[in-house]
């Protein structure tokens, strides 16, 4: 049977969500969804700029936290304290220990299961971080603690292929059937292929940019990557 590990964010749960609510919550309503959209691919893109030093130890935490929303809010002409930022970064965390998934993911997940499938996460940040968004979306129900693997765990961050080799390791998986499912190409898609996986590109933005080397599948919707993984389990003898 087939191997299913996922990503999380942007993947299981839209991290949108949690970062408007949070915006509001401190703002309130004062953007349409087209600039939130924006506002929270400049929080992403800034983050990213200083995640390896945060997890390096080379910055804080606090740090990156502090440097990703004031940097994204005055891309658009915002200014913000530390401390504003700091207490942006309590509601969103609090937002995101709230998380859930859709009805159609734990379908899917459940069906996974009763075919017998092996299911697991792979995932870039602080283990603690990480695992508290595992247990927010419930997956404790269909993923069992021991087959989720944070980059905090062993200071491996993808787009890095050895946390995807450690996983192999850890978990026995023969990469010939073993597929990851992810929404980044660089860090997802790039580390897993280089790993020698197969890959599911949850490619939300809708481009079609083409990348080389092409992900296996390439879906743009959570519908899609379901209908997906579900053909592939309908496959398996």
């Amino acid at each position: 049977m087939p191997a299913f590990i996922f990503d999380i964010d942007d993947t299981l749960y839209d991290r949108l969500t949690p970062f408007r609510l949070a915006y509001e919550e401190q703002y309130g309503a004062c953007r349409d969804e087209n600039e939130m959209r924006v506002l929270f691919h400049a929080f992403i893109r800034r983050g990213n700029q200083v995640f390896e030093d945060a997890m390096a130890g080379q910055i804080s935490m606090e740090e990156m936290y502090i440097f990703r929303f004031r940097q994204a809010a005055a891309d658009f002409g915002q200014t913000v304290s530390r401390q504003e930022a700091l207490d942006f970064q309590t509601a969103y965390q609090w937002q995101q220990n709230h998380i859930q998934l859709s009805p159609a993911l734990e379908k899917l997940l459940a069906l996974c299961r009763e075919q017998g499938a092996f299911l697991g996460v792979i995932t870039n940040g602080p283990s603690l971080h990480q695992r508290d968004k595992c247990r927010a979306l419930g997956l404790s129900r269909w993923i069992g603690e021991e087959h989720i693997l944070a980059s905090g765990d062993i200071g491996i961050n993808k787009p890095d292929p050895g946390i995807f080799r450690e996983a192999m390791l850890r978990w026995q998986l023969d990469p010939e059937t073993t597929w990851y499912a992810g929404d980044s190409y660089d860090h997802d898609i790039r580390g897993a292929a280089g790993a020698g996986w197969h890959t599911i590109w949850l490619d939300r933005s809708g481009k079609n940019e083409q990348k080389k080397p092409p992900a296996d599948f390439r879906v743009n919707s959570e519908e899609e990557l379901c209908a997906c993984i579900a053909s592939l389990l309908e496959e398996c003898p």
